[in-house]
């Protein structure tokens, strides 16, 4: 086989927000999520709302047993604060990503260095606040979108897998903080434009979802990206443990998509957790290795520099 691709699934574990209120459907949802996973051997990545945490500790154990990462998931509304973490400082982000973090520790009985912000609503000052409270990989850029009512603005940020930058959201920098990004189609554009098509399970169909990845794909190995990856996501509020659901199907879809484009290349798909991306980031890119300053393009400058 030829250079690795590692696919890698994650799940939005927020059914106790107020909006959804439905812990049995959320416990329902991680179960047949990881349960599809296992049956393709493939495992994947729980991102947690503390309150998810809280009414099912013993699931979220239990997933890590079975090989899966569980990371926070933060939506500060849950704890009383505006819907979105981008419209904070840095003094009341680490308030509110700490305090999540805190409670995360305590329902499942340790901490965890994988974080994923709702919306991917952050600012410049996140990925500072991040890796300060000890985070060190995670999902908190969605590349191209543009919702600033949702204070997520990720124009002309990494398609892959980078360290991040301590002042800017949409720079690759020299940060200890392995950011992997959804994978997303960037000519695809939805929400009047906004948004690019990205790969969630409930966007679309696995038709669509199809040429999603195998976009993604081929410019992956049309340039010199360290580490590919194709990268999901879901929430846990659809069925995944009933057959017939229509997610459910989705899910098995871009699976099977995934692996049958990767077999075409000659690509080896490797089942991966976000911890696992990380890991073959940094071993393929020291930290050493790479700079954050930017450098002016001059080709188009006369020789006395005007």
């Amino acid at each position: 086989m030829g250079d690795q691709l590692y696919f890698s699934m994650f799940i939005d574990c927020e059914a106790t927000q107020p909006a959804v209120n439905d812990a049995g459907l959320g416990e329902r949802a991680a179960r047949g999520f990881a349960d599809i996973l296992e049956a393709h051997g493939l495992r994947g990545t729980f991102h947690v709302i503390p309150t998810d945490a809280e009414a099912h500790p013993a699931l979220y154990r239990e997933l890590i047993g079975r090989g899966h990462e569980v990371g926070l998931h933060v939506h500060p509304a849950v704890d009383g604060y505006e819907e979105f973490l981008g419209v904070y400082g840095p003094d009341d982000q680490s308030k509110i990503v700490g305090g999540a973090a805190d409670r995360f520790a305590q329902a499942l009985g340790s901490a965890t260095d994988n974080v994923c912000i709702g919306y991917a609503s952050t600012n410049d000052f996140t990925y500072g606040v991040l890796y300060d409270l000890g985070f060190r990989h995670g999902t908190n850029s969605m590349p191209t979108r543009v919702l600033p009512q949702c204070a997520s603005v990720h124009a002309g940020a990494p398609l892959d897998v980078h360290y991040a930058h301590r002042h800017n959201r949409v720079l690759a920098g020299d940060l200890d903080f392995v950011e992997i990004p959804v994978t997303v189609d960037p000519d695809s554009r939805m929400w009047g434009g906004q948004h690019p098509q990205d790969l969630r399970v409930e966007l679309v169909d696995a038709k669509n979802h199809w040429y999603t990845i195998d976009k993604a794909v081929k410019r992956q190995e049309a340039g010199s990206t360290p580490v590919k990856i194709i990268r999901g996501v879901t929430h846990n509020i659809f069925e995944y443990g009933t057959p017939g659901d229509f997610r459910r199907q989705t899910l098995e879809g871009i699976i099977r998509h995934t692996l049958a484009i990767a077999d075409r290349d000659g690509l080896d798909c490797v089942g991966a957790t976000g911890a696992d991306i990380a890991r073959a980031y940094r071993a393929k890119t020291p930290l050493d290795s790479v700079g954050s300053s930017l450098k002016l393009d001059r080709r188009g400058y006369t020789e006395n520099g005007k």
